[in-house]
Order: structure tokens, then C-alpha cells, then sequence
């Protein structure tokens, strides 16, 4: 097992206390553990990526990972502490009760099962009607529920839509791709599982906001590319100066 010196025990513990970090606030807790610890293991500590190679390595046997992945909503960078053995939503069972969980499922494959990877807040909070496995739950039970899904990072609510937080894309992806095979998609240019995107109206292909606007900023005329389409790209695309 890899051994962690001074800084990378407490540059894990911050992921320990959190789940998830932006890149920013990641970057700065490394240079910030780089500078307390400077004169510790001073070459391990130059370059961030062998950094956190290093500290997963030594959790790697505790089946448990540092995951880089982005929002779907604004294409923040995000790092995330996820397990690794348990790949379903069971993972989440010492957090929230059984009927919590249901709700939280028919929440996901409500969500994924939609074109634009979201849903309204009143869709939401009436899935409380389709629990058929565990107790009942009331609306207002589901709103509590939701605040602190928010609260914790797993899910995302902004402007009365709800759609799946970076978190969870990284903590369940096996189990959604598992559950949902017929209805996933993966975005056509990072290979990557993408529930909020643009599809083209032609063929399909899914793309990534973040994504899109990378190949598409700066063309004028923007084809579908999946392969044998070409079909024009008819989303709005945030053009980069």
C-alpha cells in the first residue's frame, strides 16, 4: 500500500468531510498542503496529477477512488470521493431510509428517461405516487427529501428544474448505464455518460453542453458528428471570444 505523508492525509480528509469539490477549491487545498508541508517529500508534490494518483493508489484497497468529472449544467470541473465496491444505489442506504431510496430511483429514472436530463419541481414532487415498494411518502416528505439531496450534492435544482448532480454521474454511472441500457446515452465526443445535453434532431448522437460548444464555438456552420450524419446542429452554442 501507498504511503501518505502529512498533506495528502489531509487533502483526503477534505474529501472525506465534503464528497465532492470543485477544481478550483481542489487546486487550492493541493497548493495550499504544498505549502504547509513544503519541506516534506518535495518532488511527490510538484505535479498534481501524480498527486492524487498517490492518494488513490493508497485507498485503492478500501475501494474507494478520487473521480474527476464536470457539471452538466455549466461544465464545471468537479473531483469526487466515491466507493468503488458497491456500484448501485444501495451505497447510499446508511443516509436514507428504503422509501427515501425508492423515491430517489424513480427520481433518477425519471429523469433519464426524459430528452432534456430534467424534470420540473411539481413532476418531482409528484413521483410520491408511484412508490409502490416501500411505505408511503407525502409531497411534503419529497420536498424535505429534495433539499437535502441538494443540500448533500446529489441532485441539482435551479430555476424549478431538477437534474442529476455531477455527484451522482460519478457515484452511480455503472448503476445507471446497468439499469437504463435501452435509454443511455454516452456524449459522441468524450465517450462519457451524458444525461443533460443536445441531441441532434436527425440521428440522436448526444452531446454535452460543455462539450458542444468545444467543437462548435467557433464554426459557422455546425454538423451533427455522428457518424454517417452531418445533419445541421440547430442548438444555441456559447460562443468563446
Amino acid at each position: 500500500m501507498t504511503q501518505l505523508n502529512s498533506s495528502h492525509r489531509r487533502f483526503l480528509q477534505s474529501f472525506m468531510s465534503r464528497s465532492v469539490l470543485d477544481a478550483k477549491d481542489v487546486k487550492h487545498l493541493y497548493k495550499n498542503e504544498c505549502e504547509v508541508y513544503s519541506s516534506v517529500e518535495e518532488e511527490s508534490r510538484r505535479n498534481f496529477t501524480e498527486f492524487v494518483i498517490t492518494v488513490n493508489n493508497s485507498i485503492k484497497p478500501f475501494h474507494m477512488e478520487i473521480k474527476k468529472g464536470f457539471s452538466e449544467e455549466d461544465g464545471t470541473n468537479y473531483y469526487c470521493l466515491v466507493s468503488t465496491s458497491d456500484t448501485g444505489i444501495t451505497k447510499l442506504a446508511s443516509e436514507y431510509t428504503p422509501t427515501e431510496l425508492e423515491y430517489y430511483k424513480k427520481l433518477i429514472e425519471t429523469i433519464v428517461e426524459t430528452e432534456e436530463g430534467y424534470i420540473g419541481s411539481m413532476e418531482a414532487l409528484n413521483l410520491v405516487e408511484h412508490l409502490t415498494k416501500t411505505k408511503k411518502m407525502t409531497k411534503t416528505d419529497a420536498e424535505n427529501l429534495l433539499q437535502r439531496l441538494q443540500e448533500s450534492k446529489w441532485v441539482t435544482v435551479k430555476n424549478g428544474e431538477i437534474s442529476l448532480s455531477t455527484r451522482t454521474i460519478l457515484e452511480l454511472e455503472m448503476y445507471i448505464k446497468d439499469t437504463y441500457p435501452e435509454i443511455t446515452k454516452l456524449c459522441e465526443i468524450c465517450k462519457k455518460l451524458c444525461i443533460k445535453g443536445q441531441s441532434c434532431d436527425d440521428c440522436g448522437v448526444k452531446l454535452h453542453i460543455r462539450c458542444a460548444t468545444n467543437i462548435f464555438s467557433k464554426q459557422t456552420q455546425r454538423k451533427c458528428p455522428g457518424q454517417n450524419c452531418n445533419a445541421a446542429w440547430v442548438h444555441d452554442i456559447i460562443t468563446k471570444g
